[in-house]
């Protein structure tokens, strides 16, 4: 064991430990639950960055040495490449604002003096003193967390275009399978699968865009406001250097907030960002609600496509087999639009020149990241790209579908095409059947009208009643 001294008196700590007396008080203090900041490596590494970054900036202007400065630097790039994992023992439910900060702060001081004397208890370098210069946690924290969303959305991106890509060539596969659209799970026109799954790629492609858009205002720094926006704190020249040095760590441009005293306060944005998470979320608990519903069966159910089989689906019933990979959807977007809900409360936890000081916000930001991710590839991988298509079933339930009635009802109006299917209904034959039977139009003329091959394709459907127009009486 080792003795550390702070404020509040003495205590010992594990030998091995690199975290220091201020992060042991906060381990014990907030013993509430498994997850620590060990759990959010992005989080920690945002941290250390911004530690990089200050501790250049310190030693351009003069006011660190720059010994002291290199092994900082050296020390927090292990921490960033997560070499002292294990060490970040405070509970996440407290881990924001100063236990962040402090814990961050003591790893690097006792490792950068390991690095200098060989002993971690030995040294010149203080956490706060030395690795803390010209900061507070007021300003450090929303700096990192600015840098933790843009790298938690660039992961999410990725994921999103990966899974617009197996959607896409979905779609082109399944081209040219028809079949019939729905609305309120009842029959209404033919179209195609691909044009099912081609719909889904584009909202995939959409939201691709708006991420981008999103992630690239993530790219602002309130580092050199200190406690409240003043500055105070911040020895002379620092705040003209910062960007530059956080810029270089990050390899992006990175850029002091117009305002610093609304930076430090502000709530919204880590709102608007989880909002697109939660709507990219909605999207993919769609896809796999509709791929779910067009599985059903195999003989009981929509049947118009195959999932890949993954599991066993019953303890009971021989043979059965569960779509358990849409199922894993459902449950992982839930824990997104959730975590919405829990990011929004810990926002409002920041009173007057203090902004969000929850843990909560960042935490869910992360988790629901990460999620999201993992989803959007495991539901390619091991569902999406293995779907096949029940090609006839798929065409049979489109020409027997009484929908085709719109056809006429064209042509002829409501009421002409009410009857068409009627007698289609009453008679259990076809639309164009019915038509023939009903001597509405030359049987040619139906045999063409009625073609599903030429009801999927706006234009083409567009030329026949063109063709046709010396029919129409409305």
């Amino acid at each position: 064991m080792r003795l550390e001294h702070d404020g509040l008196g003495q205590m010992e700590l594990p030998e091995e430990a690199y975290w220091g007396i201020v992060s042991e008080r906060n381990r014990k203090a907030f013993d509430v639950g498994p997850l620590t900041l060990d759990n959010y490596p992005s989080y920690i590494r945002a941290i250390a960055l911004c530690k990089i970054a200050c501790a250049r900036a310190n030693a351009e202007i003069g006011a660190l040495d720059p010994e002291k400065a290199k092994f900082i630097e050296k020390a927090a790039w292990e921490v960033a490449e997560g070499k002292f994992k294990g060490n970040f023992v405070v509970n996440i439910y407290r881990g924001s604002g100063t236990p962040a900060n402090m814990i961050v702060n003591e790893v690097i001081a006792h490792r950068a003096n390991e690095l200098m004397t060989g002993d971690k208890a030995k040294g010149t370098i203080h956490p706060n003193t030395h690795v803390n210069m010209c900061q507070s946690t007021n300003d450090l924290i929303p700096s990192a967390k600015e840098m933790v969303v843009y790298d938690e959305m660039g992961k999410v991106i990725k994921a999103s275009e990966y899974f617009a890509e197996v959607l896409r060539s979905k779609a082109d596969e399944f081209a040219d399978v028809i079949k019939m659209g729905r609305t309120c799970l009842q029959d209404a026109v033919p179209m195609t699968l691909g044009q099912e799954f081609g719909a889904f790629a584009h909202a995939a492609e959409r939201l691709v865009k708006r991420l981008k858009t999103e992630q690239a205002r993530w790219n602002q720094s309130c580092i050199g406001g200190t406690c409240v926006g003043t500055g105070m704190g911040c020895m002379p020249g620092f705040r003209a250097v910062i960007d530059k040095h956080l810029s270089e760590v990050c390899g992006r441009p990175i850029h002091t907030e117009e305002d610093l005293y609304d930076g430090m306060m502000a709530t919204d944005g880590l709102v608007i960002a989880h909002a697109h998470l939660q709507a990219l979320a909605t999207l993919v608990w769609k896809v796999a609600r509709d791929i779910r519903l067009l599985g059903s069966g195999p003989r009981a159910g929509f049947g118009e496509i195959n999932l890949p089989a993954v599991a066993p689906g019953s303890s009971i019933m021989p043979g059965k087999v569960n779509p358990v990979i849409p199922e894993m959807v459902f449950l992982s977007t839930d824990r997104v639009c959730a975590n919405h809900a829990g990011l929004v409360s810990g926002v409002l936890s920041g009173w007057l020149e203090l902004g969000t000081s929850s843990g909560i916000p960042i935490k869910s930001f992360i988790e629901s990241a990460d999620l999201i991710s993992r989803t959007m590839r495991v539901f390619a991988d091991k569902c999406i790209k293995g779907i096949t298509a029940n090609r006839k079933h798929c065409l049979d339930m489109t020409e027997k579908s009484t929908s085709l009635a719109t056809m006429v009802s064209a042509l002829f109006g409501y009421e002409i095409g009410t009857k068409i299917a009627h007698i289609a209904i009453d008679e259990g034959i076809t639309c164009k059947e019915a038509a023939k039977k009903a001597n509405v139009l030359p049987d040619s003329v139906i045999e063409e009208l009625f073609d599903v091959n030429n009801l999927v394709d706006p234009n083409k459907m567009e030329a026949l009643f063109k063709k046709y127009q010396n029919y129409r009486s409305v």
